[in-house]
C-alpha cells in the first residue's frame, strides 16, 4: 500500500477504498438532545483515563459509557472501548457557554454527564459524575479495582 501511494501514476481511488454511506435514522433522543444543545451551547471534550495500580499500569479494552439523564430519563451518549493506553478521548459534549459560567444571574445548572466503566477482570464502576465546561478538555482518571477471585463464573 505505502509503494502505492508512492507511485504518481497511481489514483486516489485505487489506492484507498471510496467512504462508505452510514445509514441514517431517527433516535428518541433527538428532539430532547436538540433542545439540550440549544440550552448548552458550548462545547467541551472529555477524556477518560483507566489505570490500575493508582496511574501505574493503563487497561485496555475497558468499555466506556458516558451518559446523561435529561427529564429523567437517561440517555447513551458515548460509547466506546480504551486503546492500549487507556484512553478514550474527543468526546464532544455540550456545556455551559463561557458568557454564561460569568453571568452571575443565570441559575442554569452545570452540564453534567454519568461515566460508567466495565472490564470482567476489574470491579465496575458505575455512575462516576464529571462536569463539562466550554472550550476546556476534562481529564478523568479512574483507577480499577482487580476483582482477584471474586469471580463467580469461573
Amino acid at each position: 500500500m505505502f509503494r502505492d501511494y508512492l507511485d504518481i501514476q497511481a489514483k486516489p481511488d485505487e489506492i484507498y477504498p471510496q467512504p462508505v454511506t452510514v445509514p441514517q435514522g431517527e433516535t428518541p433522543f433527538r428532539e430532547e438532545y436538540e433542545e439540550y444543545i440549544r440550552s448548552y451551547p458550548g462545547r467541551g471534550t472529555l477524556k477518560v483515563q483507566i489505570s490500575v495500580a493508582r496511574g501505574a499500569f493503563p487497561i485496555k479494552n475497558v468499555l466506556v459509557d458516558v451518559s446523561q439523564i435529561y427529564n429523567g430519563v437517561r440517555y447513551s451518549l458515548y460509547n466506546d472501548v480504551t486503546d492500549i493506553s487507556g484512553i478514550v478521548d474527543n468526546m464532544v459534549l455540550p456545556a455551559r457557554s463561557i458568557e454564561s459560567t460569568l453571568n452571575f444571574d443565570t441559575v442554569q445548572p452545570e452540564a453534567e454527564y454519568l461515566v460508567t466503566v466495565f472490564h470482567p477482570d476489574f470491579r465496575e464502576l458505575t455512575d462516576c459524575a464529571v462536569v463539562i465546561h466550554d472550550k476546556t478538555e476534562t481529564i478523568l482518571p479512574i483507577s480499577l479495582v482487580p476483582l482477584t477471585g471474586e469471580r463467580k463464573d469461573g
